[in-house]
């Protein structure tokens, strides 16, 4: 087979899991190996190409793990984590400790207390303390809760530090929509 018949192949696979070439991200494992095999120039081509065990930590990336659980599962050593990380353009998404749930709202959830205030609309000025006391008073339910964000269900809002309440709409949703409740 040649090279050509084999960037076909990469670009084919692309083009099924994306609709079109011109939809694929630049970061794309199958447009890279097509790419490096059509290459005129050999200062063109990438030096990282990615193998499975990089793949695998991009997907934990996205899950959501945090850098020392995928260290651990993967047996892998911090700068292998960072090059992924870097390559994709991804971030670390903290970890989700609080849910509150209230009939006729979506489940909210956020990694800390001071989040609940984004959803109940209290002021973010009380303590823990007082906020964990307003709360039902308010008609929420709070539970803790240790979530990674690929646990969150579709559907739900959530809000990080300093942010505004979002929608999740699957795997690919990291801080997308804005929640209109």
């Amino acid at each position: 087979m040649t090279k050509y018949q084999k960037a076909l192949i990469y670009i084919r696979k692309a083009e099924l899991q994306y609709g079109s070439i011109s939809k694929t991200p630049e970061n794309d494992p199958n447009l890279i190996k097509a790419r490096n095999l059509l290459a005129v120039n050999r200062d063109n081509v990438k030096v990282f190409e990615p193998d499975d065990t990089d793949l695998e930590i991009k997907r934990m990336l996205e899950y959501g793990y945090p850098a020392h659980v995928i260290y651990e599962k993967l047996r892998v050593r911090q700068p292998v984590v960072q090059r992924v990380k870097e390559y994709y353009d991804l971030t670390y998404k903290p970890l989700f400790k609080y849910k509150l749930t209230k009939d006729g709202q979506p489940d909210f959830y956020t990694p800390y207390v001071k989040g609940i205030t984004r959803i109940a609309k209290i002021s973010n000025s009380f303590n823990s303390k007082t906020i964990f006391d307003l709360i039902p008073k308010l008609g929420y339910e709070i539970s803790e809760v240790s979530f990674y964000w690929g646990d969150l269900p579709d559907d739900c809002t959530y809000a990080i530090r300093r942010s505004i309440v979002y929608v999740k709409h699957g795997i690919d949703s990291w801080l997308n929509e804005a929640w209109k409740g």
